[in-house]
């Protein structure tokens, strides 16, 4: 295959993916280029594929940067626990309170979301 015919139909079947067209109709526009059938099949398997690749690391990525808010949450119950020992070293029971509920808070936004 021409590597010039092959960027032209990777570039146009782009750029109609990302107007929000279907794949049939990306077919009959490629097709009406000139394009030849098995080149078109094969451009938009690979389209297809790399806007499910595309979806699923935008996913990854949201999970990561919620889990991160989490820890947040509970490490910020942690430093609480620990500034609140220093101010009251007889009392126990705040700073085991403070890392319970920085843990319980982080797994209630966990659950909820």
């Amino acid at each position: 295959m021409d590597e010039g015919l092959k960027n032209k139909a990777y570039l146009e079947a782009m750029r109609l993916k990302k107007s929000g067209l279907d794949n049939e109709v990306i077919y009959a526009r490629l097709e009406k280029q000139g394009i030849p059938p098995e080149l078109i099949n094969r451009v938009i398997q690979n389209i297809s594929i790399q806007k499910t690749a595309d979806i699923v690391r935008e996913e990854r990525e949201s999970n990561e940067i919620k889990s991160n808010s989490y820890l947040a949450k509970a490490g910020a119950g942690i430093l609480l626990a620990i500034i609140s020992y220093f101010i009251f070293p007889n009392n126990v029971i705040i700073p085991v309170g403070c890392i319970v509920g920085g843990i319980g808070l982080a797994l209630f936004y966990k659950a909820k979301s």
